[in-house]
């Protein structure tokens, strides 16, 4: 069990307090290093989209001695099928997966959040301020400046220093635009609508996903007897449940009812990278790095995986005056490598997964890839190994 850190003492801030953020907060914490974490958001974020934990996240959350508490949350997804447009394809079994953790977790994102909000505020008790920051000031005097906004009695922004600060906060970064760093990238064709259902299908704890001429559709089991389903909508069509549901009974055989849709929502896939992972005494982390597809869910995994590394390199090079400006920028190069890696995973999953008039062949590569030893090579990639090596 981690000591807790004493309140007050913090020269980490971190901005945002989402998964990346709440998870770095807890690893500085079992390093000794105490960190304030700045959240603008009082309630969870609703739909939950992430809800993957990959065995490289579960070894993660078992350093920190957190593991058991989700996974008696969560589902373990222990193999997935592939079905093509005349059947079964194959069927991918985790079972010679590194163990303990054979599996992949499926746990709502809310529920995620809330877990590890409960053990920082067991290990650091008040490091989570409810509040909005506005931008960071150039450093000054060895520090970062935050310039944050008022509260309901005292109007007047505030302005706090810290050693280093780490900006958690998603795709659309204050910290980020502060810094000036560029954020390259854009849209995936095609939209996908998504929803969660009672699961009437039989699959068990099994994910499924199904390579139709009109493109991807993925079923994965949830807690409480739901199952998630995805699906890419055609060209035109409004990604809404009653597209959904239709695509389902069409490529999966599968019919649900449009009234039970738990938080259903649209989204566009998406690739982007910051130009820089670090900035001075200022690092980027999660969303604010990096956004990849999430056909295949790995965005929140992958920033656990730096958030990781980065909560290393801060712990180590915190007392070691401009050196931890350039552990910083040595961190976020190889950070940028991993987030590379991670999408070039998910467009290659795309691209199975993208509409064709003519699937056989891609049926057949599938059906071969999953009755050959390669097999073995895809489960490894599909529950995330090897990104920290960059590939």
């Amino acid at each position: 069990m981690t000591a807790p850190v004493a309140h007050g003492s913090e020269r980490v801030a971190i901005v945002g307090g989402g998964p990346v953020g709440l998870f770095l907060a807890l690893a500085l914490a079992r390093a000794g290093v105490a960190a304030r974490v700045f959240e603008r958001r009082i309630e969870g974020r609703l739909p939950s989209r992430s809800i993957g934990i990959h065995p490289p996240s579960l070894e993660l959350l078992a350093g920190l001695g957190l593991a058991d508490r989700f996974v008696e949350r969560g589902v373990e997804v222990r193999s997935a099928e592939a079905h093509g447009e005349r059947g079964l394809l194959g069927r991918l079994d985790f079972d010679r997966c590194r163990p303990p953790y054979r599996y992949v977790l499926t746990l709502p994102q809310t529920i995620t959040e809330k877990l590890l909000r409960a053990a920082l505020e067991e290990r650091a008790p008040g490091s989570v301020e409810t509040r909005e920051v506005l931008g960071i000031e150039p450093a000054i005097d060895r520090a970062a400046t935050l310039r944050l906004a008022g509260r309901e009695f005292e109007p007047d922004e505030e302005r706090r220093s810290y050693a280093v600060v780490v900006g958690c906060d998603g795709k659309n970064s204050v910290v980020r635009r502060s810094l000036g760093l560029g954020f390259a990238g854009g849209d995936y064709a095609g939209q996908y609508a998504m929803a969660d259902f009672p699961d009437g299908t039989g699959l068990g704890t099994t994910a499924a996903v199904y390579l139709g001429r009109h493109g991807l559709l993925e079923s994965f089991p949830l807690p409480g007897g739901l199952r998630r389903w995805v699906a890419r909508c055609v060209d035109g069509e409004h990604p809404g449940r009653e597209a959904l549901v239709a695509h389902v009974r069409e490529r999966a055989r599968v019919r649900l009812d449009v009234a039970q849709a738990v938080h259903p929502s649209s989204f566009r896939a998406q690739r982007f990278q910051a130009a820089r992972f670090a900035k001075g005494r200022i690092a980027l982390a999660g969303d604010a790095a990096h956004v990849v597809s999430p056909i295949g869910g790995q965005g929140m995994n992958l920033g656990w995986l730096g958030a990781q590394a980065l909560a290393a390199t801060i712990a180590t090079h915190l007392d070691a005056g401009d050196g931890v400006i350039r552990a910083l920028a040595r961190d976020g190069r190889a950070r940028q490598r991993m987030a590379a890696a991670a999408a070039r995973r998910a467009e290659v999953n795309m691209w199975l997964g993208r509409p064709l008039a003519r699937p056989g062949m891609r049926d057949a590569l599938v059906s071969h890839l999953l009755r050959t030893q390669l097999r073995w090579v895809l489960a490894r990639i599909f529950t995330m190994r090897g990104l920290a090596l960059g590939w």
